[in-house]
C-alpha cells in the first residue's frame, strides 16, 4: 500500500469515527431511545483504491434521515421538528475530509515518510 493510499485511508477512517461519535452525542441529547436501534445501527466502512482514491460508506437506518427534517406531514397534521442529527454532521465532516485531503499531504511530507520507512 502506497503512502498516499494509506494517508487517504487514515483520513477517511478518522473522520468516519469522529462523525459517528459526534452524531451519537447529539442523538443522545436530542432523542429518547427505547430500543437503541437508531443509535447502534450506524456503521462505517472505508475502501481505498489507487493513489488518492477512497470511499467512506456510512450506513444508518432510513428513519434517521427523516428525524432531521424541519416539518413532517401526517395527513392534515403538521409536526415541526428540527433535531439536526444528520445533515449537519454529514456535510460538516465532508468539508473536513475535503480540506484535510487537499492540504495535509504535501510532497515534503511524503518524502519524509519514505525516508523514515527506509531507515
Amino acid at each position: 500500500m502506497s503512502v498516499k493510499s494509506r494517508f487517504v485511508q487514515t483520513i477517511l477512517s478518522d473522520e468516519g469515527n469522529r462523525l459517528l461519535k459526534n452524531q451519537g452525542l447529539a442523538m443522545q441529547r436530542k432523542l429518547e431511545f427505547h430500543t437503541y436501534r437508531l443509535y447502534q445501527g450506524r456503521t462505517k466502512s472505508v475502501k481505498t483504491g489507487a493513489e488518492m482514491d477512497g470511499v467512506l460508506t456510512l450506513q444508518h437506518t432510513a428513519y434517521q434521515r427523516f428525524l432531521d427534517l424541519k416539518q413532517m406531514k401526517y395527513g392534515a397534521k403538521v409536526i415541526k421538528r428540527n433535531r439536526r442529527i444528520h445533515n449537519r454532521f454529514v456535510f460538516g465532516h465532508y468539508s473536513s475530509i475535503a480540506s484535510r485531503l487537499m492540504y495535509d499531504l504535501t510532497d515534503e511530507v511524503v518524502a519524509r515518510i519514505r525516508q523514515i520507512k527506509q531507515k
